[in-house]
């Protein structure tokens, strides 16, 4: 009997459950992908995304050869030629204009460590511009770090030891399948949980409770609940005095606040959120899962720090079953990321990641005389499209580094076609919420064509003779094994026993339980709650635009990376109330405008009585020709993290929108 063989490998998106997943290979062709049986995140099966990996590297409109641009058209070149073309003209921009006249735009397209070889190369160039903050968490891993010190969620299996569970703007049913499971058991164990987000999503199936709160709202809940809880005497004062900074001023500010005023801020009732305090408050431990929403607007650091002293208040943190989990820091605390990075003896430029056409725009000296863009697509991804597709076109020289022909791809100059993850070894772990980490196995030969990436920038490097870097950067055994060397310090293992294994690394299985905490400190510190009347004004009422957009992920694709199904030029979703298509008049599947200050987009309408009256919800990932989300957005950032505002989208129905250029 012949066996076939079964390769270790993980999903390298970047999203919550980071998969275990197990590749059955026969004769250079993948039989199966499948979910880890024996892994506790995994379980055994794959959410719609991670089933699809086969599909996707087979998948024919897959970048075969480097092409190059001649006016409209492409032409398919050897990889000789394109190298040799790049680094020639990589050479005159840098000896004409300096590196700062180059941008590096690099995203979380691959969650894997290998192909973070290009920071490391374009810092031997002496420091680019880079982009600087986040499109996704930022805000509120910035907002961690003033609370706690740092960022790190209870493991899945502690859910068993919850008596509450709070999912706040957390979709686990379309986002973080893996959690599902842990959730069911607490419902087997009639544990009450509740789901806080504007859209009655697919995850109320798991609550016992939704609360449609108002977009935007969350610290005005954070503060009602606080001024409950110390209304009803539910504060472990204890808690508060032995580990906690400014807990006093935080609770004699709360009087300036009027309870009515708060909660009709959230567009809740008072009974929901007494409900809510009450039962949190009252529970021997509470667990609040937060999802990456609630920090998507101009204060979403805020709106985080004031959750964050929920836990505080109650002394929930450091327990079992207790937490404000968010992100998890901890195992990226063992990569050697000063190797990785490579960084340069002089500092290079940056600017703020969603500001890219506004910088573009600014005329900075030197002018930007290049970009290269590796594991993202900005011109769909970055807020503002119109702004960004035109700031994206007026820079000179454009290579763009992906699997398929993106939008940000049909701008280039030269596109370069990659390797995916069964193509190649890495090592892949998450940031966001366990401690797994994979080194995976490479289990098939990538198709001709295709190349590394850590492959293409040692070409660029040998043809700019960057010897430090080649020196330093042989090979990707020697790349990861460096790599993870403090990690392997911390097991007392070699990196040979890592290769081709899923392994938990061990620490913070219960965070802050000593109730020391990474803060100057060493103390959790309370945010000072603002002056009443600045706060009610951060998202005052638009009568322009009266209705918030939401972009929401699905379950079918993260972000832009997954091919869509739907036609060319057919024009994307978006639900409303069937109250709110009654009062602008549009009838289930009318064909009109959604309209904001920054441009307007064609769109058909779905009733849905799940979503608020003054909220509209579309999904984010489209393309260009199927309507990017992003030609509403704006391009403004959070108080905390340098974080785009996606969920800061204000929006109008017309009938005929104003004139803007619509690129496509």
């Amino acid at each position: 009997m012949i066996r076939v063989p079964i390769f270790q490998s993980a999903c390298s998106l970047d999203c919550w459950d980071v998969c275990s997943m197990k590749v059955t290979v026969d004769n250079n062709q993948v039989l199966q992908v499948a979910g880890d049986p024996h892994d506790r995140i995994t379980q055994g099966f794959l959410c719609q995304k991670g089933g699809t990996i086969t599909e996707r590297f087979l998948h024919p409109d897959r970048l075969k050869h480097p092409m190059k641009r001649h006016g409209e058209s492409w032409e398919t070149i050897s990889w000789t030629q394109a190298l040799d073309e790049i680094s020639l003209k990589l050479k005159l921009l840098l000896a004409d204009h300096g590196p700062t006249a180059m941008i590096h735009y690099s995203e979380g397209g691959h969650g894997g460590l290998s192909k973070n070889i290009d920071t490391a190369f374009f810092n031997a160039l002496g420091g680019v511009t880079t982009p600087v903050g986040s499109l996704c968490l930022g805000a509120g891993l910035a907002a961690q770090k003033l609370d706690f010190g740092n960022s790190y969620s209870h493991p899945p299996e502690d859910l068993t030891n919850s008596h509450c569970l709070v999912l706040w703007g957390r979709n686990p049913a379309a986002t973080n399948i893996h959690l599902v499971p842990f959730i069911k058991k607490l419902r087997e164990r009639q544990v009450p949980v509740f789901l806080i987000d504007p859209v009655k999503s697919a995850s109320a199936s798991l609550a016992d409770e939704h609360l449609a709160l108002r977009p935007g709202s969350d610290g005005h809940l954070a503060l009602a609940l606080a001024k409950r809880l110390k209304e009803k005497q539910w504060l472990d004062r204890s808690y508060l005095q032995r580990h906690c900074q400014g807990a006093g001023a935080f609770l004699d500010q709360l009087e300036q606040f009027s309870m009515e005023s708060l909660i009709e801020a959230t567009g809740l009732s008072a009974d929901q959120v007494h409900r809510l305090a009450d039962t949190y408050g009252q529970a021997p431990s509470a667990a609040i899962y937060l999802g990456y929403g609630v920090q998507r607007n101009r204060f979403g650091g805020r709106n985080v720090r004031l959750i964050d002293a929920l836990g505080a208040l109650t002394g929930n943190l450091g327990v079992p079953g207790g937490g404000v989990s968010y992100a998890h820091r901890h195992t990226s605390q063992w990569i050697d990321h000063d190797y990785l990075e490579n960084a340069p003896s002089a500092t290079g430029r940056t600017f703020p990641r969603s500001r890219f056409a506004a910088f573009i725009n600014s005329q900075p000296s030197p002018a930007v005389q290049g970009i290269l863009v590796t594991k993202g697509n900005p011109v769909v991804q970055l807020p503002d499209t119109n702004a960004t597709l035109a700031a994206f076109r007026q820079i000179p020289f454009k290579v763009v580094i992906d699997h398929f022909m993106t939008d940000t791809a049909q701008q280039a100059d030269y596109v370069l076609p990659a390797t995916m993850i069964l193509e190649e070894s890495d090592v892949v772990f998450g940031s966001m919420w366990h401690n797994q980490l994979t080194w995976t196995e490479q289990a098939v030969t990538p198709p001709e064509g295709p190349r590394h990436e850590f492959t293409i920038f040692q070409e660029l490097a040998r043809r700019l003779d960057l010897k430090d870097f080649l020196e330093r950067y042989p090979n990707v055994d020697t790349y990861l094994a460096t790599a993870v060397a403090p990690l392997c310090r911390y097991l007392n293992i070699t990196p040979d026993a890592l290769k081709g294994k899923r392994i938990t690394v061990p620490g913070r299985e219960l965070p802050w339980k000593t109730g020391v905490f990474e803060t100057p400190s060493g103390q959790f510190e309370f945010i000072e709650p603002e002056d009443p009347d600045a706060f009610f004004l951060a998202s005052p009422h638009q009568p322009d635009y009266p209705y918030h957009l939401l972009t929401v992920h699905t379950s079918s694709s993260l972000h832009t990376q997954h091919l869509r199904t739907q036609p060319v030029h057919q024009i994307p979703e978006v639900r409303i109330h069937p109250d709110t298509a009654e009062t602008n008049g549009v009838i289930e599947g009318a064909s009109l405008y959604l309209e904001s200050a920054n441009g307007s987009l064609a769109v058909r309408f779905r009733l849905d009585d799940r979503v608020r009256h003054d909220t509209m919800v579309m999904n984010q990932g489209s393309w260009l020709h199927q309507g990017a989300v992003n030609h509403l957005t704006d391009a403004g950032l959070s108080d905390l993290g340098m974080q785009a505002i996606y969920y800061d989208c204000r929006c109008r129905i017309v009938k005929t929108p104003s004139p803007q250029p619509i690129p496509f």
